[in-house]
């Protein structure tokens, strides 16, 4: 199995079109279609078929795929790390950081690493926590900084807490339940919760469950907290948030913080990586300057971790 056949594939599969596929590797459509078909040869199954309205992946394409760009990750992930113990401070980092995290320890984090590793080119996105998985899973990211309910990550992967975090609820300042102090008074509102489907709407039930109530009935569920402040600020719904987020954007969108009585879930501030793989010396570098800004910031993991 070779990186250009990995290489084709992947890029098939990304345009949907083996036109598309060759433009973006600049060969032609024959040599795209060529290399695919030895790649077929050389695994034993069919991965691609075409057809008038472009290209569709079969079952053993399916499977295949996620291993071809895991594949690929880690070919550019060894050649970083051998460029880097030959050559010093080279190389990529691709990290995956939520919102709170971006606006809080980030900066002085980055900073600290920019410092240190100038030539090192760093990937930043912004992303929830199962986009991130998606990635770490896929070795599109070399590591990635989320919120994590304790005792839910899938074992594949492993993670370093930095700090603990409180949730709070939020609505704009002028919500007719403003003044509410329990979820249960809260329940019948419309909320903006993060997830997407079964999945989004049962990562919540931890939050109500032990105050004896069932996920909220009017749900409107996303992955961008962006979108999120921007709807609970200009509109009656309940949003969740985290408490440095809370501490930053709450005022600047027209959001206030309900107080209330019922304890909220605690969640986990992490460093997640896919187990089992090493970390290239520039990517652990960066974990380094995280740990040390996190700590700077005394945002200090609870006595409970």
């Amino acid at each position: 199995m070779k990186p250009n056949q990995l290489h084709a594939f992947v890029a098939v599969i990304e345009q949907m079109s083996i036109r598309g596929a060759a433009r973006v590797l600049g060969l032609s459509q024959p040599a795209v279609t060529k290399i695919v078909r030895e790649l077929e040869r050389e695994v034993g199954a069919p991965l691609v078929e075409r057809s008038v309205k472009g290209v569709r992946l079969t079952q053993f394409g399916e499977a295949f795929a996620p291993r071809a760009r895991l594949l690929l990750a880690d070919m550019r992930r060894a050649r970083d790390e051998i460029a880097q113990i030959r050559d010093g401070a080279t190389g990529t980092v691709s990290v995956a950081v939520s919102t709170s995290f971006a606006l809080t320890v980030l900066p002085a984090a980055f900073k600290t690493f920019h410092a240190q590793l100038p030539a090192v080119e760093v990937r930043f996105s912004e992303a929830v926590l199962p986009s991130m998985l998606d990635g770490l899973r896929d070795g599109r990211l070399d590591f990635a900084v989320a919120h994590v309910v304790p005792g839910t990550l899938d074992p594949q992967f492993e993670s370093f807490e930095l700090f603990a975090v409180r949730l709070f609820v939020g609505v704009r300042k002028r919500h007719p339940l403003r003044h509410a102090r329990t979820l249960k008074a809260l329940h019948d509102a419309e909320w903006v919760l993060p997830g997407d489907g079964d999945v989004g709407r049962n990562s919540v039930l931890p939050l109500f469950t032990p105050h004896g109530l069932e996920a909220p009935r009017r749900v409107i569920q996303g992955q961008s907290v962006t979108v999120a402040l921007a709807l609970v600020g200009h509109m009656d719904l309940v949003g969740l948030f985290v408490e440095p987020l809370a501490q930053l954007a709450f005022s600047q969108h027209g959001i206030c913080r309900i107080e209330v009585e019922d304890a909220l879930p605690t969640l986990r501030v992490c460093v997640l990586q896919r187990r089992g793989r090493a970390q290239t010396p520039a990517a652990q570098c960066f974990v380094e300057c995280i740990a040390q800004a996190a700590a700077a910031l005394d945002l200090r993991p609870s006595e409970a971790a």
